[in-house]
């Protein structure tokens, strides 16, 4: 009897011995199964890590960085996106976009190609297509399928263009022989003046460039920026707009405007025009161009000053003449042209002058005036002046072997501004 119990106990041994052994071999292919169907069911790893231009490997958006990618909206905004696994996305069908937040602007993406850089990390080269006009910016995200079946997100703000703001500089090269220039209505206006007799001046005028500058609004934030042309419209027929380079909209861009000589001298009639500048039609500026003419009479290219025989190098003791082009003949009376020397003691007045032709001259400042007299025609030839050897006012020569150059500045009229009209040049030789 005692040993059928001591047989019964052994066998009840054995067998929660060998339910141990089964049971804990079989929790433990319970947890493997589990962990295998765990394993299949998370997301893929990877995906996309990081985006940066088309040009470089530098990160403007960092996954994880908790904030959007930034981008310019318009056509073809291109950039790249890095990762595990993204050069394995089906580009055709395994990619899309989705509208997040924002008005329900038409926005379409495409993957253009794959391939590895920066390291040997895949890309795909993205371009995205969005309204250029949006009224505000709006939200988009792009979605990369990977190679299990799931997806990885990329967010993006597509961000809507700039208000502009655009001045004319003030520095202009406008040279005299436009007149001259004045900037108004805090650099909104620039005003041309011409001089007299510009309807008439067929000289040439290397000075002949507007110039403005074009200040965006500042952007708080922008990865991928794209470069375009501003557009320039209500020029007059005489202007000319050039931009170096496209820009992007959140950088200052200056704007010429090269003027046609022979069209805005020709002008007869105050020209008002109002330039309207933009990159996207719902973000403008304006300007305004005026030029007023002068039809009165003036001087139609600058007076030519020499010795009849000598030329531009005038011997000491020797007259000096000056040629005038004037577009109209002079009034009766006589037209008045005012001269300043700036080597003022290195010349007298002209003595012998021809009849009814009067000059006067002061050495001690260096200003004159020539009368020239009532006629028919509008080139006149007048000696003014004659050459001095001597010492100038600064204590230097005179006149040299090779010649010293004396400058003479010319007013039509009273010397009313500081600047000349026009000036020329000769030089003063002595015989040894």
């Amino acid at each position: 009897m005692e040993n059928s119990r001591q047989t019964d106990l052994t066998n009840v041994r054995s067998t929660m011995l060998v339910s141990s052994y089964f049971g804990n071999r079989l929790y433990c292919l319970l947890l493997v199964a589990l962990g295998l169907v765990s394993f299949w069911a998370l997301p893929a790893q990877g995906g996309v890590e990081f985006v940066t231009p088309t040009n470089t490997c530098n990160h403007v958006d960092q996954i994880g960085d908790h904030k959007d990618l930034f981008i310019m909206a318009g056509q073809n905004v291109r950039f790249r996106v890095f990762g595990n696994s993204v050069d394995l996305t089906d580009r055709h069908s395994g990619f899309r976009i989705a509208n997040d937040s924002g008005d329900g602007a038409d926005t379409n993406a495409r993957i253009i190609k794959q391939g590895t850089d920066c390291g040997g990390t895949g890309f795909a080269l993205v371009e995205v297509d969005s309204p250029a006009n949006l009224s505000s910016d709006i939200q988009r995200s792009l979605f990369f399928k990977m190679p299990f079946g799931d997806e990885s997100r990329l967010q993006m703000t597509i961000r809507d263009f700039p208000p502009i703001d655009v001045r004319w500089d003030s520095h202009q090269d406008i040279g005299s022989c436009l007149g001259s220039f004045t900037l108004l209505n805090q650099s909104k206006t620039l005003e041309i003046r011409l001089p007299p007799g510009h309807q008439q001046d067929e000289t040439n005028c290397d000075s002949r460039t507007a110039n403005a500058t074009i200040r965006p609004a500042p952007m708080s934030e922008l990865d991928i920026s794209r470069r375009s042309n501003y557009s320039v419209d209500g020029l007059p027929n005489f202007v000319s707009s050039e931009q170096a380079h496209p820009m992007p909209p959140d950088i200052s861009a200056n704007i010429e405007f090269p003027i046609d000589i022979a069209g805005i001298r020709a002008l007869n009639a105050t020209s008002n025009s109002i330039l309207t500048f933009a990159m996207v039609s719902n973000q403008i500026s304006k300007l305004r161009l005026r030029v007023v003419p002068n039809i009165s009479n003036g001087f139609t290219q600058p007076p030519n000053c020499r010795n009849l025989i000598t030329g531009e190098l005038v011997n000491t003791n020797d007259q000096v003449g000056c040629q005038f082009s004037l577009a109209f003949p002079p009034p009766s009376g006589g037209q008045r042209v005012s001269f300043v020397v700036t080597d003022k003691e290195c010349v007298a007045r002209s003595e012998g002058l021809p009849a009814g032709v009067q000059v006067e001259y002061s050495s001690a400042t260096g200003q004159g005036h020539v009368i020239l007299p009532t006629a028919t025609g509008t080139v006149f030839d007048i000696p003014i002046l004659r050459a001095l050897g001597g010492q100038t006012s600064q204590g230097f020569p005179c006149a040299s072997l090779t010649g010293v150059q004396v400058t003479v500045g010319f007013w039509f009229g009273e010397e009313d501004e500081p600047n000349p009209d026009r000036q020329d040049t000769f030089r003063i030789r002595r015989s040894q």
